[in-house]
């Protein structure tokens, strides 16, 4: 009579520690993925932000005397949003039909700004388009003009900041200070403002359109922030010198 021996083979163990490792490296890559997307926000919320607030209650330029919100400009702005929730300045009179007695209405000009690495960027007058430009808001005071000079432009996560690529080039606005420099290039003619102050506002907030004072030259610069979000907005706010 034969005799069957069975033997039971265990099976092999699996190599625990290679899995370890992968998990581990899996772990840590997402980690770094989390830091570096909120490492801005926080970083703006707790340095950036009582920075910039705190510059306001000493602001030299005479807020008493911002001029009211029911002119004709502020009348005709609407607050609209596009398909990705973020929300901009669009009005009903694209096209101001009176140029300028002054120095005109140019089709385009541009600004430097030295402390961001901005040299010669385009503006598009009276425009509210900023994906490959920046934009100029219709009616606001033309460079040079008595009035508020109002250009937007585009923001990102601040390591993607990029002065020369329209999409990103106003990422890092948050970093003029009082006393920096502005330079715009009108058909030849330079204008130089000096940074008086900024300040945080609501998306909905026109009152930034408008004239700082009745007789002032000033250039507002607009963006949004914490950069790489469309939350608040930062108004960078000079006067011609």
């Amino acid at each position: 009579m034969a005799i069957a021996l069975y033997v039971k083979q265990y099976p092999k163990k699996k190599n625990v520690r290679a899995q370890r490792m992968f998990y581990g490296v899996m772990t840590g890559i997402g980690a770094v993925a989390i830091i570096f997307a909120l490492l801005p926000f926080f970083t703006w919320q707790f340095f950036v932000l009582p920075k910039l607030t705190g510059k306001v209650d000493n602001a030299p330029v005479p807020k008493a005397e911002v001029l009211s919100a029911s002119s004709i400009l502020a009348q005709n702005v609407q607050v609209v949003k596009d398909a990705d929730g973020f929300s901009y300045f669009t009005t009903t009179d694209p096209k101001p039909s009176t140029p300028s007695a002054e120095i005109g209405r140019p089709e385009e000009f541009t600004i430097s700004i030295p402390k961001l690495d901005i040299e010669d960027a385009r503006v598009v007058t009276d425009s509210t388009r900023f994906d490959r430009h920046l934009g100029h808001f219709p009616g606001t005071a033309i460079p040079g003009q008595i009035g508020n000079a109002f250009i937007t432009g585009h923001s990102v996560l601040p390591q993607f900041a990029d002065a020369k690529n329209y999409r990103a080039i106003f990422t890092q606005l948050s970093n003029l200070e009082i006393g920096d420099d502005i330079e715009i290039n009108v058909d030849g003619k330079i204008y130089n403002y000096i940074v008086q102050y900024s300040k945080i506002v609501d998306p909905h907030d026109i009152s930034v359109l408008l004239p700082i004072s009745p007789t002032g030259r000033n250039l507002t610069l607009m963006s949004c922030v914490p950069p790489g979000t469309s939350s608040k907005r930062i108004v960078v706010i000079s006067s011609l010198i």
